[in-house]
């Protein structure tokens, strides 16, 4: 599965331009475990979502960025789960979802409810 649909959510950095991002328009922040299957059932959800959307879907691998997922939980203060979504506009989380529940069209309609959405 190619990676190249995702924006990568591995520093301090890629998180500031995520938030900074989500000013102008909803961003995805996807949380991913590469030893679970529920999470890559997910992450096959979401390649569609960020292949066929504009949508900007920033992918952390829970493995290699465990302290900022740490970091992101303590921010928007959501309970770290994997798989899990959450939806920014304006910076402020207005959709998260885990497990079985991660799924293309959850995100879709989330996205669309978001404030600053123009869809």
């Amino acid at each position: 599965m190619s990676d190249s649909s995702f924006r990568p959510l591995s520093t301090d950095a890629n998180w500031a331009e995520a938030r900074s991002a989500s000013k102008t328009q909803p961003v995805l922040v996807f949380k991913h475990s590469s030893a679970c299957p529920v999470s890559a059932k997910a992450e096959t959800q979401l390649q569609s979502l960020a292949e066929d959307s504009a949508l900007p879907v920033y992918r952390l691998v829970v493995q290699e960025s465990r302290a900022l997922s740490d970091e992101i939980a303590e921010a928007l203060d959501i309970r770290h789960e994997t798989p899990q979504v959450i939806v920014l506009d304006d910076e402020t989380p207005v959709f998260d979802a885990s497990h079985f529940d991660v799924t293309a069209d959850a995100v879709r309609e989330a996205v669309q409810s978001a404030p600053s959405s123009t869809n």
